[in-house]
């Protein structure tokens, strides 16, 4: 697990590029970009222990509720959520729209259409799409394609 520490980085690109990496993932991440420091949660995270996360005071017998790592995730996210701004990953049927449109805009044919929509189907589809696009020669495209499609639309106008 994360522990109690937050991530900073050295220079501004390494705390983009690091913020970017738990976004692909579906986390949110909330930054401090004056001290470049940063954290992300995901949502299960917040779930879990989200009592404890919103009480003011963490009460003394917490040991009695939680394992010690479970102490240390509900001390990770408070940190986190003390940073004073937030980036909110896109939603899963948000990114799945994306690698549908992408794979549409494509004209490889039906062995790839086939492959597409089994990856959208599985388990785990952002990685199975990824290995597609791999096998495919896409994934540079794809990654093209995926930055201007998350482009928030009042930074395009």
């Amino acid at each position: 697990m994360y522990g109690s520490v937050m991530d900073k980085a050295k220079d501004i690109d390494e705390f983009v590029q690091r913020l970017a990496e738990p976004l692909s993932i579906g986390q949110c991440v909330r930054y401090d970009i004056d001290n470049l420091t940063y954290g992300e949660v995901h949502q299960m995270q917040m779930d879990e222990y989200w009592e404890y996360v919103e009480v003011d005071q963490l009460p003394d017998n917490l040991g009695d509720e939680l394992k010690d790592w479970e102490i240390d995730e509900v001390k990770y996210i408070r940190d986190v959520m003390d940073l004073p701004d937030e980036i909110d990953p896109p939603r899963t049927w948000e990114q799945l729209g994306w690698m549908a449109d992408f794979a549409n805009e494509q004209s490889l044919g039906n062995r790839f259409i086939r492959d597409v929509q089994r990856a959208l189907d599985c388990r785990h589809p952002f990685g199975a799409f990824k290995d597609v696009m791999y096998d495919h020669g896409l994934l540079d495209e794809w990654y093209s394609y995926r930055e201007t499609a998350t482009v928030p639309m009042s930074a395009t106008n």
